[in-house]
């Protein structure tokens, strides 16, 4: 009777989806530091060949999300961070399940692939873009994310190579912003002529960069959020300029797989695949 009790704790420990401090993103983090390349390349190929860690990973969003077991998340952080990994595998398994492709956009008709509802977190059905804008841009209100979550693409942020977790997400999420301040295929200047030309993020989810702030409510414009994160030479110049006149760069859809930035139409998009000169 012992034994067979002990036998049954061992499998439900075995089978939960949850670490003991909260929900488990090891296996995500594992498949992350192994299939993404410094440059944000994705190695779909060799996922789609071995992709165990993946399914098993699903398979754990699938059971348990903050909506229905809020009480293992440990507040806003751990929610948000799961929210944002789940993002990022739903948007890897899916294009496995189509890979090869030359883009998300070939895997549905007009955004289909952001739209179907294919996935489940906890329980429940739902798009890529409803978990989003539905959960964790309306929810959270956290410009930042925009910068963490990747759509598959050249022109998408830098896919981590580290999951995010309640105890890594702010330092996490300033890290990434920075970083994509800092490409200039996300922010080109030219101070002579006060033109400054962004990632089509800034263009299509500007209401979220220029939210009220403060206990004033006080909305900020795109160039203060800007300043807020660029440094270095950027940022002097940005200084420089009275009146921003602000344009978008074309956005590259074309899959993030390895040598793909080489081989990409933009040369600010290219310079990312060089590396850096001293």
């Amino acid at each position: 009777m012992r034994s067979a009790w002990i036998r049954q704790l061992a499998f439900s420990l075995s089978a939960a989806p949850l670490a003991a401090a909260g929900f488990d993103h090891s296996l995500w983090d594992r498949i992350l530091k192994a299939r993404v390349n410094p440059i944000g390349e994705v190695d779909y190929a060799a996922i789609k060949a071995d992709r165990k860690d993946l399914d098993d990973y699903i398979g754990r969003l699938a059971e348990s999300s903050p909506d229905n077991r809020k009480e293992i998340f440990g507040g806003r952080a751990g929610e948000l961070a799961y929210w944002m990994n789940a993002y990022n595998a739903l948007v890897t398994r899916g294009v496995v399940d189509g890979f090869p492709t030359r883009s998300v956009r070939d895997l549905g008709a007009i955004y289909g692939f952001f739209r179907r509802k294919d996935y489940t977190l906890g329980g429940v059905k739902l798009s890529l873009q409803q978990l989003e804008n539905d959960i964790i841009r309306k929810r959270y209100s956290e410009p930042r994310i925009h910068f963490g979550i990747v759509c598959a693409s050249l022109s998408c942020p830098k896919l981590s190579r580290d999951a995010f977790t309640a105890e890594n997400l702010e330092s996490h999420l300033d890290r990434l912003t920075r970083q994509f301040v800092a490409e200039r295929r996300n922010l080109t200047i030219n101070a002579a002529t006060g033109e400054v030309t962004l990632s089509a993020i800034f263009n299509w989810y500007r209401e979220d960069f220029e939210k009220p702030e403060g206990p004033a409510g006080a909305k900020i414009s795109l160039g203060d959020y800007l300043k807020r994160y660029a440094t270095g030479d950027q940022k002097k110049s940005l200084e420089l300029i009275r009146q921003m006149k602000i344009k978008f760069h074309d956005y590259d859809w074309s899959i993030n797989e390895p040598g793909s930035r080489a081989k990409a139409r933009s040369e600010l998009e290219r310079e990312l695949s060089r590396p850096p000169s001293h």
